[in-house]
């Protein structure tokens, strides 16, 4: 059994890593299901429903995180990356979720400091997959490592990318998949609209999509001077 401390949790949600202002996060996915029990039946007997999930967040009050979590509230479509393995790893678990926030609330104690709550409903399938790229800066066009899923998979899949900083330049972040190691061709529809600056964006595949067995990003920049540099997490999955 490999043990995970939950200090090394890494939250991106839309283009901020939330980080440094968490101390917990709970996620949990439900599958309604409904009793077709008949007579002179031992046991129940259950088919699997609709699936739904939640994450619930708790940390100390900053105005920057505050009023960011403010302004969302009610707002559809927040895209948001939770890896509780810490996600500084390519491999590393990553739960994607696009979300929309539906609560939120403080506490001051007289003799503590300020927290806030923060829960998010999920609006389409939840992602548990894996970080492609931890978030950090890459330096002009790039390669990423190769990662081995040990197969292909025909179920469809889904996307994250979080841009927190772009020094110049526009720079396109895209998927590409492979067979066999080494023999890359592009993702259909997987490429991310150009970023030059702080952005965010959700990819998701057509029902039933193809990734083939081996996956990697590229990230291309255009205009901007050489040195320039994209800060950004990028975390993929492929549906169940």
């Amino acid at each position: 059994m490999a043990a995970v401390h939950g200090k090394n949790t890494t939250v991106v949600w839309n283009s901020t890593s939330l980080t440094g202002y968490l101390n917990a996060t709970d996620l949990s996915v439900d599958v309604d299901t409904s009793d077709i029990t008949v007579y002179q039946q031992g046991w129940k007997t259950f088919i699997p429903g609709l699936i739904d999930a939640t994450v619930g967040f708790g940390g100390f009050y900053d105005t920057t995180a505050g009023n960011l979590i403010e302004a969302a509230l009610g707002v559809d479509s927040g895209v948001l990356t939770y890896c509780p393995g810490g996600g500084s790893t390519i491999g590393d678990r990553a739960r994607l979720v696009s979300v929309t926030g539906t609560t939120y609330s403080e506490s001051s104690p007289v003799g503590d400091v300020v927290t806030f709550a923060w829960d998010v409903h999920s609006e389409t399938v939840v992602g548990l997959g894996q970080v492609l790229h931890p978030l950090g800066a890459d330096t002009n066009t790039t390669t990423g490592a190769e990662k081995d899923d040990t197969a292909a998979t025909t179920t469809g899949w889904v996307a994250h990318l979080h841009v927190t900083a772009v020094s110049g330049g526009s720079w396109v972040v895209k998927l590409q998949d492979a067979a066999v190691s080494n023999t890359y061709t592009d993702v259909t529809s997987g490429a991310f609209t150009a970023a030059t600056g702080a952005t965010q964006q959700r990819l998701a595949s057509a029902s039933g999509a193809t990734l083939r067995r081996y996956v990697r990003y590229v990230v291309t920049r255009t205009g901007g001077t050489a040195g320039d540099t994209i800060t950004f997490h990028l975390s993929y999955s492929r549906n169940n």
